[in-house]
């Protein structure tokens, strides 16, 4: 990895241009560096798939945005670059950072964010219902325990005991330490009616076996929602990710699951919608972030520790 100067992006239709202010690197970020099975890239690549930032052009048929204006948002995996001082993307992607949050703060929750709020509503809870979320102290999982509060759910947080003074902060209803308990044997007889998972493998499986109405999982990628990254997979990866698949689905099916896949696309009116949620709830707060500047990647690179850190392009 290094830095560069590139040159400046005109705008296309539909389009913005953005300062930007922060970007999250998610562990998808190291993935598609890597370039995945249908993505290889010819040429060198901008860093980075969500962030923040402050919109100073817009392209002459801009209707949603305005010079000035604060927004988040996240890219297809086509359409990777937002580790970069100035990015254009299109406003279709964007979302209005809430007012509650600051603009270097909304770029570390943006995927994570969209991610919970899509997986949850596809849900489809009602006001009073339990749902266990896994990995509640992980980016995805705080945010969706905020979502489910939002959203007037209980909330049983599965994570570790560093984490819980902000899971209790943030309005859990019950903590469950990982290490410490195994979340199968302490909700068997008084299981959730949902279950997010970010976790998968055996995590997934005891899910199963409580035999709530419902469990959506990040790690279960359902072939049919791909085409919401923008990317077309080989049919012989279609394949094998069906294979991988089918043991979950026939064990869902056994235990009379319904077994759903999260698959992330860019989507600026989910985005917003999940910003407006967020942004009315009382209890909701966004965790201290680890900055890290463009100057330490240069000169380090990135490995799975840098998961998680936030690139800060104002210091």
């Amino acid at each position: 990895m290094k830095v560069v100067e590139v040159e400046d992006q005109n705008l296309n239709a539909g389009e913005i241009k953005v300062k930007m202010s922060s970007s999250r690197i998610n562990p998808v970020d190291m993935d598609l560096m890597k370039g995945f099975p249908s993505l290889k890239y010819k040429d060198l690549q901008l860093g980075g798939i969500d962030g923040a930032g402050t919109v100073i052009e817009t392209s002459k048929n801009s209707k949603k945005f305005s010079e000035g204006q604060s927004v988040f948002f996240y890219r297809m995996f086509s359409d990777i670059g937002t580790w970069a001082e100035e990015i254009t993307i299109p406003e279709e992607y964007c979302a209005l950072v809430p007012s509650n949050i600051k603009e270097d703060e909304a770029g570390a929750i943006a995927l994570p964010l969209l991610t919970a709020y899509e997986g949850i509503m596809s849900l489809n809870p009602s006001k009073g219902e339990t749902i266990l979320i896994h990995g509640a102290g992980g980016g995805v999982g705080f945010q969706a325990v905020h979502i489910a509060k939002a959203l007037g759910l209980k909330v049983i947080a599965n994570a570790s005991e560093r984490d819980k003074h902000d899971l209790i902060k943030a309005g859990v209803d019950n903590f469950i330490d990982y290490m410490k308990a195994d979340f199968h044997d302490v909700l068997i007889n008084q299981a959730p009616d949902y279950v997010f998972d970010v976790v998968g493998k055996e995590t997934l499986k005891k899910s199963i076996l409580l035999k709530p109405k419902a469990i959506v999982s990040t790690t279960f990628p359902e072939i049919s929602k791909m085409h919401k990254t923008g990317v077309n997979l080989p049919g012989v990866l279609k394949f094998i990710i069906k294979l991988m698949n089918r043991k979950y689905s026939k064990f869902a099916a056994k235990n009379g699951v319904k077994l759903l896949g999260q698959v992330t696309g860019a989507n600026g009116s989910n985005l917003h919608k999940a910003a407006s949620l967020i942004s009315g709830h009382p209890t909701y707060f966004v965790r201290e972030q680890r900055t890290i500047g463009l100057g330490e990647i240069a000169s380090k690179g990135l490995n799975k520790s840098s998961i998680g850190k936030v690139i800060n392009f104002n210091s």
